[in-house]
């Protein structure tokens, strides 16, 4: 049996640019978040607005985490 070496899906050199776009992103989906939460009233706030807010800033913030510690060289 013949083994290849590992080749990962993104290459290393692309991790610090994709950890700071990534954290970018978040970081705009958290401000939406926390503009609607100051500007609406209780009432007048959806919850499905809410959680896909938060969904995709949990999602843009963990993976440019993720990617800044690659970067950085820490592998878990």
């Amino acid at each position: 049996m013949v083994y290849s070496p590992y080749q990962p899906l993104i290459d290393p050199k692309h991790y610090s640019n994709l950890s700071i776009v990534l954290t970018f992103i978040g970081f705009c989906f958290l401000s939406d978040f926390v503009i609607y939460q100051f500007t609406k009233q209780k009432e007048q706030r959806v919850l499905t607005k809410e959680l896909i807010a938060g969904f995709f800033t949990a999602l843009f913030l963990s993976s440019g985490t993720v990617f800044t510690f690659l970067a950085l060289g820490l592998y878990f």
